[in-house]
């Protein structure tokens, strides 16, 4: 049987990425039956001057080796890093996790999205290719969409990089700025401080979802 570069190639990123979740479910075995916002927390501390690079390592291999989700990264950073630094590495992160599941799933195809999701792959619509930019902003900003399956089914259509990551930021900048708050007033949930992030998520959440349905039938959603 001839192989060609590319198929060559994918078996080698394949390879690579079962000796990667091998590797780290060895390694980090005794944490994973327990992830939580505290655990999480006091591991990244745990580096002290380097916390910044662990936290955006984990952030972004998230989709790929850690179960975390992302807005549980975002309260995390919150809590640990000044309100301003957690927004940018919160940003930095989602940049890096959605780059990583996109071209993941353009690269090794959708054999690899069907098994790695185990059959959840979003299915999206046609003219993804063509307002790309705006169904993704649409779509990130409701919470109706997984965030992580939605940037690896993203990864199996024909939308551009540049829209598809452009959506992505805006999307959740919002709901990065309330987490972070969030995770900020973390140690007192029942005051404004961390009351008022949560209510601004829900009319975000709503309102983006209102909108989607709302337009679902037009050109541009079908």
């Amino acid at each position: 049987m001839i192989y060609n570069k590319k198929s060559i190639l994918k078996y080698t990123v394949n390879i690579l990425l079962i000796i990667l979740i091998t590797v780290v479910i060895f390694k980090y075995k005794k944490h994973l039956h327990c992830v939580n916002i505290e655990n999480i927390k006091i591991y990244i501390q745990s580096y002290g001057r380097l916390s910044v690079l662990i936290f955006l390592l984990i952030y972004m291999l998230r989709p790929v080796v850690f179960v975390i989700p992302a807005s549980l990264m975002s309260i995390i950073a919150g809590n640990i890093f000044n309100y301003y630094v957690a927004v940018l590495l919160s940003m930095i992160g989602c940049f890096g996790s959605a780059t990583i599941a996109f071209f993941l799933a353009r690269f090794l195809g959708r054999s690899f999205v069907d098994k790695y999701l185990k059959g959840k792959a979003l299915k999206l619509n046609k003219n993804i290719e063509k307002y790309g930019f705006k169904i993704m902003t649409m779509m990130r900003l409701c919470f109706i969409f997984p965030y992580d399956p939605l940037s690896y089914s993203a990864g199996l259509t024909k939308i551009k990089y540049k829209d598809f990551i452009l959506g992505t930021l805006i999307g959740v900048f919002p709901e990065i700025i309330a987490y972070s708050l969030m995770g900020k007033h973390l140690e007192s949930p029942f005051s404004l401080k961390f009351i008022i992030p949560v209510i601004i998520l829900f009319i975000i959440a709503f309102s983006s979802i209102y909108i989607y349905k709302k337009h679902k039938s037009t050109s541009i959603y079908k």
